[in-house]
């Protein structure tokens, strides 16, 4: 990795200041979005992104709708954060971060909704909940901690995302650009713990490398849905409906035994 900083010195001073406030309600939170997904391809100078990400997307475990306006007011008291009149899950971090607090846990109806009345704002938020165990730990500098969403997490809600919103275009955009970057993010996982994926395919085959990531991005996905077997059904339905190579690879890892 070079010496580039993992994160723009603003984002990672904002994230210190969230994990005072988060400390002192005992919750957590973890990255999600592109910030996460710049996180996991710094791992790689050739793949790192060129410019740092502004935009914060953070899921935080909260109780209540009463937990989440109070860690909000926390927030803005810090003199540091400002609401956004609109959106209620937004905070605008020294006039020049946006931050988007993402609630999910117990908050979220058995619909998977979370609904927030000040102002009125509705959200839909499967997987989050799923992923959260899978988050993994980065050192953003100055021995700061952070919890990150998993590839096969920011995947998995790109997926649903898209699903939603089958305009956001973007996020096959940020799929292809994954699975095209996994294998040099993961090569010794591959060869190591996966190797029985690589005698799958034809390695004549122009995409044989992406073909095994897919795979093993299927297989992972499917462990973080283990417990949530509607929404891995739904996921597999979304995977079923784009009839390219690599998604119906991804399919077939869902369904491995």
């Amino acid at each position: 990795m070079s010496d580039k900083p993992l994160l723009l010195p603003q984002v990672s001073e904002m994230l210190g200041k969230i994990s005072e406030v988060c400390e002192k309600f005992g919750i957590d939170f973890y990255l999600v979005g592109a910030i996460a997904r710049d996180i996991h391809l710094s791992a790689s100078e050739e793949l790192q992104s060129t410019r740092g990400t502004k935009d914060v997307d953070l899921a935080i475990t909260i109780s209540d709708e009463g937990q989440y306006n109070q860690i909000k007011k926390a927030l803005i008291d810090t003199g540091l954060f400002e609401g956004h009149e609109k959106e209620a899950i937004k905070l605008i971090y020294k006039k020049g971060i946006e931050l988007d607090l993402l609630p999910f846990g117990e908050i979220e109806e058995p619909n998977g909704n979370v609904k927030l009345t000040d102002p009125t704002f509705v959200l839909n938020m499967p997987g989050f909940t799923e992923i959260y165990p899978f988050a993994q730990n980065y050192d953003i500098g100055n021995g700061q901690i952070v919890k990150v969403c998993s590839i096969e997490g920011i995947i998995l809600l790109k997926l649903i995302a898209n699903d939603d919103r089958p305009e956001r275009t973007k996020d096959i955009a940020d799929i292809e650009h994954l699975i095209q970057s996994y294998f040099d993010l993961n090569t010794d996982d591959i060869y190591l713990s996966h190797f029985e994926l690589l005698e799958l395919y034809d390695t004549n085959e122009n995409d044989y490398i992406r073909l095994v990531c897919s795979r093993l991005i299927g297989q992972k996905m499917k462990l973080l849905l283990a417990n949530s077997p509607a929404l891995a059904d739904r996921v597999k339905q979304i995977l079923a409906k784009r009839e390219t190579a690599r998604w119906q690879a991804m399919l077939n890892g869902m369904i491995d035994s």
